[in-house]
């Protein structure tokens, strides 16, 4: 009985798999080489357009760069989005 229910779940749900999509898009990125002084605040705070959330722009420059904290060193390159 436990077979033929794995068989039945198995082929239906064969019949209604779907493929997985992202359809975020491409984003549209360049790079900055982190200048002495640099914090990611400051320089979210910099690129952020006015009426925006800058804490919004330093999450996704985390995100971007995979970086562990907000700390930056002079000389880095990151990804930053090209809006």
């Amino acid at each position: 009985m436990l077979v033929a229910l794995m068989v039945a779940w198995f082929s239906v749900s064969a019949w209604t798999a779907q493929i997985a999509r992202s359809d975020v898009g491409a984003s549209n990125v360049t790079s900055y080489t982190v200048k002495p002084g640099d914090t990611l605040w400051s320089y979210a705070a910099r690129i952020t357009p006015q009426g925006h959330d800058v804490s919004e722009t330093v999450d996704e420059l985390i995100a971007l760069n995979d970086l562990d904290s907000g700390s930056l060193r002079a000389g880095q390159r990151i990804v930053v989005p090209n809006e």
